[in-house]
């Protein structure tokens, strides 16, 4: 476990002074809860709204968001039912892998949150909980608050590749290829751009885009699909077999989400 641990960090810090020179960018974590049914996804959105966003606040994360999903919007993929995810972008990587631990130290947010650490086996509020680690790129190196529209919505798209090579040509296809500032001319505006170092689905790019409404969400999606540049770029044979899967996730956010 302990030369895991260490393997994992070395990756990490690998990847970081691959990147020497860029901008700045932000950890971003997203955690993945699987609740029972939509009562118990209610109840820890409730407990997450209260307690959680406070107190990763306290710790340096300020754009925290707390952001839900189900078969309705998902063209009735019931896998989706009652899941629940939470953002959380960090300055550094010690305070992204130190911050789970750094919640059980918070003695306010132990109080405010006595309800998760008191259930009953036989009850508790979630099921099942993942958790992949990004570093945010380049070209979109922080998380951003695009929208405070009340019917905002999500979109959380997953590229996995078959291999490293083709992840990285992928992101090369968002910023060098300019795919990412097609998506902002098209009213695309992305929350985040990450490039996965840990977690259950490895290689990957991991980004997430934010609308006013459904109808803005898909005049957007008609305007690129149509756009000259799109056709172009994935015409390009550089780009040919970089993802293997995309999975799309479209979520909403909770009253105290901060996204």
């Amino acid at each position: 476990m302990k030369q895991w641990i260490t393997g994992v960090i070395i990756s990490l810090v690998v990847a970081v002074n691959i990147q020497a020179g860029a901008a700045e960018r932000e950890w971003i974590e997203i955690k993945r809860y699987g609740c029972a049914g939509v009562e118990q996804r209610d109840a820890l959105i409730s407990l997450f709204d209260q307690a959680l966003i406070p107190a990763l606040n306290r710790q340096g994360a300020k754009k925290v968001g707390i952001l839900w999903s189900d078969e309705t919007l998902n063209n009735g993929m019931t896998n989706l039912n009652a899941t629940l995810f939470v953002v959380a972008a960090f300055t550094d990587l010690q305070k992204a892998v130190t911050a789970e631990r750094q919640l059980l130290d918070d003695a306010v947010y132990m109080r405010e949150a006595a309800a998760l650490f008191a259930a009953p086996m036989k009850q508790p509020m979630y099921d099942s909980c993942s958790s992949d680690l990004f570093l945010a790129l380049a070209t979109c190196p922080s998380v951003e608050q695009v929208s405070t529209s009340p019917e905002r919505l999500f979109q959380l798209r997953i590229y996995n590749s078959y291999t490293p090579e083709r992840n990285a040509k992928k992101i090369s296809m968002f910023e060098a290829g300019g795919e990412l500032a097609l998506f902002r001319a098209c009213g695309m505006a992305p929350v985040f751009f990450g490039d996965a170092l840990s977690g259950s689905a490895l290689p990957n790019l991991t980004y997430m885009l934010a609308f006013d409404n459904n109808a803005a969400k898909e005049a957007a999606w008609k305007k690129f699909i149509a756009h000259p540049e799109w056709h172009k770029l994935k015409g390009d044979s550089q780009y040919k077999d970089t993802a293997n899967k995309i999975q799309n996730i479209v979520l909403k956010p909770s009253r105290g989400s901060q996204l």
